[in-house]
């Protein structure tokens, strides 16, 4: 997991999959950042943690209805879609108070999506 900013009291993170699971240590009360084509992985790996050191799941996507069904059962988590990254990261960053850290989670490992993801924050 590799730290990207410190921004309005949150830190923000990108890690792959494999390597938020491994590593998500004392990020407790933390939200996630990730595609819908990424949750299903996503859910056989760490949904465990969700409820637990994940409180909030910002989901790149149209629809989170099905994510919702999967997940009914867990407390103490918020499911919301964003239609890009960009307005996923708003909302991040508009639940300060909500969740201190912020993952961006992604199944490609591409310097081109932390660039972004930087950008993003920044602006």
């Amino acid at each position: 997991m590799e730290k990207l900013i410190d921004t309005h009291g949150q830190s923000f993170y990108y890690a792959t999959l494999e390597g938020f699971v491994d590593n998500i240590g004392d990020k407790n009360k933390c939200a996630i950042i990730l595609a819908h084509d990424d949750w299903s992985v996503f859910f056989d790996k760490a949904s465990h943690l969700l409820g637990e050191s994940i409180n909030q799941v910002i989901v790149i996507g149209k629809n989170v209805n099905q994510l919702h069904a999967k997940t009914k059962d867990i407390r103490n988590v918020f499911i919301i879609s964003a239609i890009s990254l960009k307005d996923a990261t708003q909302i991040a960053l508009n639940s300060s108070s909500f969740s201190k850290n912020v993952v961006y989670i992604s199944s490609i490992s591409s310097g081109q999506s932390i660039s972004d993801l930087l950008n993003l924050i920044i602006e």
